[in-house]
């Protein structure tokens, strides 16, 4: 078969299901022809992704539950390790992105992306706060022989002074980090349907 006959047949024919293309239909996605119930389904698919229908307290709540797994899997790992991990930071972003996504449904959006970023952060906070939390009441326990709980009074009165002496410019990297994968999560379809 020639190139050209190639070429007729394969515009004329949907390239999402490979059924025959009527020749008054003319919409296409990235350039590719599709049959009318492709482009329908496409449609309707990209119309879902623009309404919440409620459903942002879910998202939220959801990407928050992610982002609070994350922040105890860094914990755990520093921890563990005795030191902080950053690359777990990516791991809070996209346990936060992935709970938006999953709580919104098919929604997506900047919305929901700005808060699976926010989210993110959050969780990066509260993984410094558990991991300061537990070296503090050890070192406590070792020289005071007491103990102390995650949220005792001299931890959260502490917690802020050792935040702002050890953050660095690398907290600020991880931070970036994990809020571009959060991003990602909730991000909306990048394929447009047109009509030729």
């Amino acid at each position: 078969m020639s190139e050209l006959a190639a070429a007729t047949l394969d515009a004329r024919t949907c390239t999402q299901c490979a059924g025959a293309i009527d020749s008054y239909e003319t919409r296409t996605v990235d350039q590719r022809p599709l049959c009318t119930r492709c482009a329908d389904a496409l449609a309707a698919a990209l119309a879902a992704e623009k309404r919440l229908d409620g459903r942002l307290p879910m998202a939220l709540a959801a990407g928050l539950t992610g982002a609070m797994l994350g922040a105890g899997i860094w914990a755990a790992v520093a921890v563990f390790a005795r030191r902080e991990v950053g690359v777990v930071a990516l791991l809070v972003g996209w346990l936060a992105g992935a709970g938006v996504k999953r709580g919104a449904g098919k929604a997506r959006g900047t919305f929901l992306q700005l808060g699976a970023a926010a989210l993110s952060l959050v969780g990066l906070v509260t993984a410094k706060y558990f991991t300061f939390a537990h070296f503090f009441a050890e070192k406590v326990r070792i020289e005071q022989g007491i103990s102390l709980g995650p949220f005792d009074p001299s931890i959260l009165a502490a917690f802020p002074v050792a935040f702002h002496a050890t953050f660095s410019i690398f907290d600020v990297l991880w931070a970036l980090l994990a809020a571009r994968a959060a991003w990602k999560g909730p991000a909306p379809s990048k394929v447009s349907l047109q009509r030729t």
